[in-house]
């Protein structure tokens, strides 16, 4: 058993060298800004859910492709699955440990658990796998938002659907607008609801234990790329769009 775990250590990459962990864009004019992917194994939805195939190549594939595509600092596949580390190919890998990769793990822990092994991280652009249709652009956009000072940037899609809650006495009560002045869909800018694709934040407030605050920006993503896979349902939906482009 020591034997193995010692061939696997000969595996993983070694960190970048160390650079300052604070990051001021008036003085500190490159900031190191990592991409991560947190791609654990233990998915309960669809099992090994980031290697799941779309198209004849894994989501995690898919999505490392088009991060690869844009000029980040580094690249980072965060895993605790030993599949997960082949697939991630020639791409750093940052084994997650045992508290960051428990089922009731938050994002922000995985984030967080990467960022105290890494100091040299200034920023970091979470990319999830489970947005397929991901592209460089959009990556691109949120990259010079933080470049340009920005503490946080995330992707949203613009819903124009109308919401209502259920109360605990039956009713139901409208939640963006008002029964007697339904808007029409051309008088109404809609809402911005989070679409998951990615978070960048800088270190300062990862540290606070938060990839957002007031001061975020947003890239919107329409609709058509804004898909999300959490379900075997999504990703039927998912291989049905990929045909029909």
């Amino acid at each position: 058993m020591n034997h193995v775990f010692v061939l696997f250590l000969a595996f993983i990459p070694l960190s970048f060298s160390c650079k300052s962990s604070s990051w001021n864009p008036l003085n500190y004019n490159h900031p190191h800004i990592a991409a991560l992917i947190l791609a654990r194994g233990g998915s309960k939805g669809i099992p090994l859910k980031n290697l799941a195939k779309l198209n004849g190549r894994s989501l995690l594939s898919i999505n490392l492709s088009v991060v690869l595509q844009v000029n980040f600092s580094s690249v980072w596949v965060s895993t605790d699955h030993f599949k997960i580390l082949q697939e991630a190919g020639v791409v750093n890998v940052h084994w997650r440990s045992e508290e960051s990769a428990r089922d009731d793990a938050s994002s922000i822990l995985g984030v967080l658990d990467f960022i105290h092994k890494h100091p040299e991280v200034d920023a970091v652009a979470l990319v999830q796998c489970t947005s397929p249709f991901i592209k460089a652009e959009y990556l691109k956009q949120a990259l010079e938002e933080i470049r340009k000072g920005k503490e946080c940037v995330f992707s949203v899609t613009r819903s124009h659907k109308l919401r209502w809650i259920q109360r605990q006495d039956g009713s139901v009560l409208p939640l963006n607008f008002a029964i007697h002045n339904r808007p029409r869909r051309q008088d109404w800018s809609g809402e911005l609801l989070e679409n998951g694709m990615f978070y960048f934040a800088e270190r300062k407030l990862i540290n606070r234990g938060l990839l957002q605050s007031h001061r975020c920006k947003i890239v919107e993503i329409p609709q058509k790329d804004s898909l999300e896979i959490d379900t075997r349902s999504d990703l039927d939906v998912a291989k049905a769009l990929v045909q029909l482009t």
